[in-house]
């Protein structure tokens, strides 16, 4: 916000209203000025557009020490404060005062002064302004504070500043953000997937532990590495261990081995793989299936004469909190 004080307000009339005439306006108020780099703002009246107001100050003002444009938004103050419909009013600026006249909600008068103009000053201006008309004088009023206005757009369509906004690097750091942004979406389902493979590997070992026998063991211990490696785990993961474990007892002893497994939505899907295909009889393997607890709806089909896949729906049971709560 640049304060009213290095500011210069001029009003004029624009030949047309298209880009060409209002950048000969801009360019004429600031070779008036003679700012060393000269920067503006131009205000059409909501009524005429033809009649506009352009403020004016020196582009050093915006980066001190930096030659060039500048690398942050700038708007003068008065612009940067909430306007009126019509009327005069003495505004308190970041530095001194200022004296403005609005009509029809553009401001059509402003000047600036160090310390409270005395009522000849004010009269005065009011005059220029042709705010009044009689030769009495009139009393200066009291400063007000204007609040700032919270109506300012968030892409400036003044073409400094839309050059300043869009900048290549500030484009740069846009981008960045909104990788960055999908990058942590994208890690947070990694992390999420990689806890859930983790504690159903962990209590794969702890029924391998658990297990007396040798061979379901090491039927176990089979499963469990297929099941970490190919893991698509779409439901509750503690369902989906019993599950396991039942078509892992159900398994006759080392002729078959559980190759692949998959839960989504409450449902499973295993594949088993044969050493001898005579050696398993379907029928009997999803009987004793359809027994167990965690089990139901279970199917069964042979894809090929050594691979065998069985497809089943997990029975959820309420937590031992759940339980004891009902």
């Amino acid at each position: 916000m640049i304060p009213r004080s290095v500011c210069v307000f001029t009003r004029t009339r624009l030949a047309d209203n298209n880009a060409k005439a209002k950048t000969a306006a801009t360019l004429s108020v600031a070779y008036q000025q003679g700012f060393n780099d000269a920067r503006t703002r131009l205000e059409q009246d909501a009524a005429d557009p033809l009649n506009v107001g352009i403020w004016s100050w020196d582009g050093a003002l915006d980066s001190p020490g930096r030659a060039g444009a500048a690398s942050v938004r700038a708007i003068p103050e008065t612009m940067a404060r909430e306007t009126m419909e019509d009327g005069a009013r003495l505004a308190r600026c970041l530095d001194g005062v200022e004296g403005q006249v609005w009509r029809d909600g553009s401001l059509v008068a402003s000047r600036w002064w160090l310390t409270e103009p005395s009522d000849r000053e004010w009269t005065h201006f009011l005059r220029v302004a042709k705010a009044i008309d009689g030769p009495a004088p009139i009393k200066t009023p009291a400063p007000t504070d204007v609040a700032l206005r919270k109506d300012l757009p968030f892409v400036d369509r003044d073409p400094a500043n839309l050059q300043i906004m869009f900048a290549p690097h500030r484009l740069a750091m846009a981008l960045c953000g909104v990788i960055g942004f999908f990058a942590a979406i994208e890690i947070a389902q990694i992390v999420t997937h990689e806890r859930a493979a983790a504690a159903i590997e962990t209590r794969i070992e702890q029924a391998i532990v658990a297990n007396e026998s040798a061979v379901a063991a090491r039927r176990q211990a089979l499963a469990a590495k297929a099941q970490i490696e190919d893991l698509s785990t779409f439901g509750d993961p503690d369902g989906g261990m019993e599950a396991m474990l039942a078509i892992l007892e159900a398994l006759p002893g080392e002729k078959a081995r559980l190759n692949n497994f998959r839960l989504r939505d409450e449902q499973i899907e295993a594949r088993l793989t044969l050493e001898d295909a005579s050696e398993m009889d379907i029928s009997a393997l999803i009987a004793e299936l359809e027994e167990n607890s965690a089990l139901s709806e279970v199917f069964g089909e042979r894809v090929k004469d050594n691979i065998v896949t069985v497809r089943a729906k997990i029975q959820i049971f309420p937590s031992t909190d759940e339980a004891n709560a009902s």
